[in-house]
């Protein structure tokens, strides 16, 4: 919750506010980072067959506009449940603000020795974590006929007791359909830390356009803020890579505009991994409803700003990179430097998600050592620049080689290949 100053104003967030710790568990194989992948990571579903077991604790963080979600997945063999439970208990079930337990409804055999784990799961939260929202997850329900579905998580809520808990809720899911992502949808309405200001700011964008609808969200869909409020979004990663087929082959579309009815609809990624949609009053033309979302993105955009210290980061970066790519010969730095923060988008042909880097996030990313990450080439009278998005796929840490002209604009990409 915002406290108020001395002026009776509204005070930003402390970064504990800003950030909500999530725990996952279940037995090894019932779907747990699969789940995570879907809905945060951009996998397709079919990408995610190939996971290891997790060992020990996979311990993430996802930055959403502002807020952050601290997500612990917890490896599911039998060892590793038992060492979290009995040597980093503390350290795992302090402070957080939901929890996720995730049954495989396909392996009855295990059912009982998930409860097991359940109850475990439920002390150690009300022992420490007394606030904490439980979430139990029915998972792999696509295996399940469509007409025992209903039963089928009922069954599993009564052997989990699930009515005795007023802070425990039953979802049936998949991530081959939406109700992973309307489950996943309701921990986040739950955990994800708000700004007040920014919510009034942003209802107050909502009147000055006179706008239908105003919606941020993650790039698969996940709402942040809206206006109405809504309970799930629409998966830009997806629709982008549709209308790619569709349309236009190859390419990485930012933005999506269409036609609703009478009504106009825009989308753009206007931030890493945050996805503005508006819908404009009836009979807006597509090139006034252009003008005002162009304008309106930007003050949404200046609304979610990188922190001071990574600003200052990015800054002191700048300069070393535009002095690297002057000693390597690079022509016209000065007027390069505004596309440091152009993102370049790439697929990684091993698993498909889509990969969206700038030269100055490679730079960040290989800052003692700027030669691991760019790589500057002359030949036959051209010099091009060569960047190495890194990203985590199902196969381990790959890189897929971007290959840039001297004015730092896209020619190619190659196929990724392990690190």
């Amino acid at each position: 919750m915002n406290n108020l100053n001395k002026n009776g104003e509204l005070m930003p967030p402390t970064t504990s506010e800003l950030e909500s710790k999530v725990v996952v568990l279940g037995l090894s194989q019932s779907g747990k980072t699969s789940i995570r992948q879907v809905v945060f990571e951009g996998f397709t579903p079919e990408a995610t067959a190939l996971n290891p077991a997790t060992v020990r604790i996979n311990r993430k963080l996802f930055n959403l506009a502002g807020g952050a979600i601290n997500l612990f997945d917890i490896g599911g063999q039998t060892n590793y449940l038992n060492e979290i439970f009995q040597q980093y208990k503390e350290r795992t079930f302090t402070d957080v603000r939901a929890a996720i337990f995730v049954v495989d409804v396909s392996d009855a055999a295990n059912v009982m020795r998930s409860k097991y784990y359940f109850d475990l799961m439920l002390k150690s939260l009300g022992d420490m974590s007394k606030k904490a929202r439980i979430y139990v997850f029915a998972h792999k329900i696509d295996v399940v006929s469509l007409n025992k579905r209903t039963s089928i998580v009922k069954s599993i809520g009564d052997i989990f007791e699930i009515e005795e808990y007023e802070n425990v809720k039953i979802y049936g899911t998949s991530i081959f359909d939406n109700t992973v992502w309307e489950a996943m949808q309701e921990v986040l309405s739950y955990v994800y830390p708000r700004d007040g200001v920014k919510t009034t700011e942003l209802k107050g964008i909502v009147g000055n356009y006179n706008l239908e609808f105003l919606a941020l969200s993650t790039s698969q869909g996940l709402i942040l803020y809206s206006e109405p409020e809504v309970v799930s979004g629409v998966n830009f990663q997806r629709l982008k890579n549709e209308l790619a087929k569709a349309y236009f082959p190859g390419m990485v579309l930012q933005q999506a505009i269409f036609a609703y009815g009478n009504y106009t609809v825009l989308m753009k990624e206007v931030a890493d991994d945050l996805i503005v949609t508006t819908i404009f009053p009836e009979k807006t033309g597509i090139t006034d409803a252009q003008d005002k979302f162009s304008y309106l993105s930007n003050q949404i955009n200046s609304l979610f700003q990188p922190d001071e210290l990574l600003g200052q980061a990015k800054a002191k970066m700048k300069k070393t990179l535009a002095d690297y790519l002057k000693k390597h010969k690079i022509k016209n730095v000065k007027e390069l430097e505004i596309r440091f923060d152009t993102k370049i988008g790439v697929k990684c042909d091993v698993c498909g998600k889509q990969i969206q880097k700038s030269v100055l996030e490679i730079a960040l990313e290989n800052s003692e050592q700027l030669e691991r990450g760019i790589k500057i080439s002359s030949g036959f009278g051209a010099t091009s620049v060569e960047i190495y998005p890194l990203h985590e796929c199902v196969e381990g840490i790959r890189e897929i080689p971007v290959i840039l002209d001297n004015n730092l604009e896209y020619r190619r990409y190659d196929k990724s290949r392990p690190i």
